[in-house]
């Protein structure tokens, strides 16, 4: 038989019921028989390697040689194994050279020393098996069989007995069965009530977490209410403690327009006794004038009389309440100047 090859570089996959589009994550049995059926199609040698490398090419994986050479070895027992089925026991020597006449080595391949060996381990087992068939007493083959016989006489005798034993045993197993199955309904039905109540008490649990979230929503709100309550408080607090500085300025400068005040009030009260006697100066003044007047008509009129007023002196005491009506008149505007200054600053600070 001519050696069969392990190399190729494509495979005949037709009659063969293989999904390439599938993809594989490990490598299986199915698919090292797989693998080996379509070796065997194409003529190929079934060792580690070609396996290895049909598994790539058909369904586009590789794996460990380990794992490939484990399940290579259960596909070669099986098949062995079905090769054995149907045959005697002296066709056992051609089942195993047809099982593991493979193709792969020829028989001039197999060294002499090999075949020399085996020949004479052949040899000696055909002669030791000889020289045993030869020697052995068959008083041991008999005295097994009596024995045996003895062995099943008595079973024979017993059996009435172990049948009884057999009953009540029966009986027992299909009593405990029983029982066993009540209290495995039982049992059911416990954990079906208990599973009930589980699942009410769960159901209050939930509704209760629901109840709890809802308060912890609300009291989250007026948290943050009270939060933004706060920060208001504090904004009017900051506002007022302003406010009460901008007061106490303002009572300062309050307190310095009352001085101002008082000030001014000593300045009206002089100025309403100089007013007063501005007036009184000026209708002295113009008691002078009209004196004056009348007398420079009389003069006039009569210019040889001769009157015992003196003119000059009037005059003169004409001038001097004129200069003093001019300085109460300088002094009134001072004052009135100062007055308005005071009363805007006054207004300014209200």
């Amino acid at each position: 038989m001519a050696k069969l090859p392990t190399a190729f570089t494509t495979l005949e996959l037709q009659g063969f019921d293989i999904e390439q589009k599938q993809q594989h994550t490990a490598i299986t049995r199915e698919m090292i028989d797989v693998a080996c059926a379509v070796l065997q199609k194409n003529r190929l040698g079934i060792v580690s390697r070609s396996v290895q490398s049909a598994l790539k090419h058909i369904y586009g994986i590789g794996g460990s040689t380990d794992v490939i050479c484990q399940l290579l070895r259960e596909w070669r027992a099986e098949n062995l194994a079905s090769l054995k089925q149907g045959r005697s026991e002296k066709d056992l020597a051609s089942t195993i050279l047809e099982a593991t006449n493979d193709g792969l080595l020829e028989e001039s391949d197999i060294p002499e020393e090999y075949l020399a060996v085996m020949r004479q381990m052949a040899i000696a087992g055909y002669q030791l098996a000889y020289q045993k068939a030869d020697t052995s007493v068959s008083g041991d083959r008999m005295k097994m069989l009596s024995q045996e016989n003895a062995a099943m006489q008595q079973q024979l005798k017993d059996f009435p007995q172990l049948e009884v034993q057999l009953s009540f045993y029966k009986s027992e197993y299909e009593r405990q069965r029983t029982e066993l199955r009540e209290a495995y309904m039982n049992l059911n039905k416990q954990q079906l009530a208990d599973s009930d109540t589980f699942r009410q008490q769960l159901e209050n649990l939930g509704t209760e977490r629901n109840d709890l979230r809802t308060s912890l929503l609300i009291a989250e709100g007026k948290l943050a209410e009270l939060g933004s309550l706060e920060l208001k408080e504090r904004d009017r607090t900051l506002e007022l403690a302003r406010i009460n500085g901008q007061l106490e300025q303002k009572q300062v400068e309050i307190s310095g327009l009352h001085g101002e005040i008082q000030s001014l009030q000593t300045v009206v009260g002089a100025k309403s006794a100089i007013e007063s006697q501005l007036v009184t100066l000026k209708a002295q003044l113009k008691e002078a004038n009209e004196t004056i007047t009348r007398l420079q008509s009389q003069q006039k009129a009569t210019s040889a009389l001769e009157v015992d007023v003196d003119v000059d002196s009037l005059q003169t005491a004409n001038e001097s309440l004129a200069a003093e009506v001019s300085n109460l008149q300088a002094q009134l505007q001072e004052f009135q100047s100062g007055s308005g200054k005071k009363s805007k600053a006054v207004a300014n600070s209200k």
